[in-house]
């Protein structure tokens, strides 16, 4: 809609204005921004940027002491281990401008310091080593959904090489460790927030899955839908099911549209729909759009033996196109996935693993969805 565009636009705007004057107040100071692009994760990209102690994103008291306010504050009540998740609940006031979640080690160090801020609809996440500040990371491949006068849920599990962080239930923001988890000794939330309760508990899994189950339909069926508009949006995150194995002779079809200012959007096949433990990833399907003037490449992997494997990349002109929809066929043969984008064959992956473990469809990023179905004769 209109509405939900403009609303996409000015969210991108400010972010886009945030960024500046971020790099105006490096350039003003000492220390130089240093803007790079963080390794691979699966749900995105993240820019960081490299901070003086004294930047926008610490709480001293003389940069920000009436947010700086410590309004909870507990101990671990066990040892930090992978698989411990803290839940945070609590309401946003009315008032607020921003508010934190810090992981605090014995010398008051931050192994992770989660501070959203309100008026810019964003989220930093750093820590604090030695007393100073390092790189901020603000990007997000979700839409900002925490609101003044509402209530909210922020979810930190611990895993080997990262925090995995969920907001009102969707998983956010992936953020690797700096510091050693298991030092972690407590944890406390500053600003603008009340009633907060922390649980602290082990899970098997993460995160709390809205599952769609993925119908299967016959070739005559897939005519008659092709030539039919589809305009109802699923939620994205999206994550399918498939009742049968995606095999020789089978079509995947994924009806959508590019959202405007886009930065990537990826689509997994894999095994299992949890986020954690890591699921296998048969094909890993990520086109990336470039800055103006910037070309667009789509990447091609899979996740095997708990590592990314060989990525491959192409340049070639598509129509993955802001603002534009798009009929996208994943169709599955004895050797490989064969990748058609509005009728157009623009990609081969030969497996790199056994096809016959995909069982779960998902898809994050710039990317709306209309339609998802499975196409096979048998």
């Amino acid at each position: 809609s209109f509405s939900e565009t403009l609303d996409y636009i000015l969210t991108r705007r400010s972010e886009y204005l945030t960024r500046k004057y971020i790099e105006k107040y490096y350039l003003n100071n000492s220390d130089s921004c240093i803007i790079e692009m963080s390794s691979e994760s699966l749900d995105s990209c993240d820019y960081a940027y490299n901070e003086s102690s004294l930047s926008p994103g610490s709480l001293t008291p003389e940069v920000s002491s009436h947010h700086s306010e410590v309004v909870y504050s507990c101990a671990t009540t066990s040892e930090v281990q992978c698989g411990l998740i803290f839940i945070i609940n609590g309401t946003i006031l009315n008032t607020c401008e921003r508010f934190s979640i810090n992981l605090v080690m014995n010398n008051a160090d931050l192994a992770l310091h989660f501070n959203p801020r309100l008026p810019q609809n964003y989220i930093v996440r750093n820590s604090r080593i030695n007393g100073r500040w390092g790189k901020e990371e603000v990007t997000s491949p979700l839409p900002f959904n925490l609101v003044r006068g509402q209530k909210f849920n922020v979810q930190i599990l611990v895993t080997e090489p990262e925090f995995l962080i969920a907001v009102n239930e969707k998983h956010s923001n992936v953020y690797s460790h700096r510091l050693p988890y298991r030092k972690i000794r407590g944890i406390e939330i500053k600003g603008d927030v009340k009633d907060i309760t922390v649980e602290q508990t082990f899970i098997e899994n993460y995160p709390n899955v809205e599952l769609y189950t993925i119908r299967q339909i016959t070739p005559e069926d897939a005519k008659e839908i092709n030539n039919n508009n589809c305009d109802e949006l699923k939620h994205v995150p999206f994550t399918g099911r498939l009742d049968k194995p995606f095999t020789n002779g089978k079509r995947l079809h994924i009806k959508g549209c590019v959202k405007l200012l886009p930065h990537s959007f990826f689509i997994n096949l894999q095994n299992g729909f949890y986020f954690w433990p890591h699921p296998i990833i048969p094909f890993h399907f990520n086109p990336r759009f470039g800055k103006i003037g910037g070309k667009h490449i789509i990447c091609r992997n899979s996740w095997l033996n708990g590592k990314w494997d060989r990525e491959e990349r192409s340049e070639n002109q598509t129509d993955f196109m802001p603002g534009k929809k798009f009929h996208l066929i994943f169709s599955c043969t004895d050797a490989s996935y064969q990748i058609y984008l509005n009728e157009k064959l623009i990609a081969e992956y030969p497996f790199r693993i056994d096809a016959q473990q995909v069982d779960t469809v998902y898809i994050q990023g710039d990317v709306k969805i209309m339609d998802v179905y499975l196409e096979s004769a048998y």
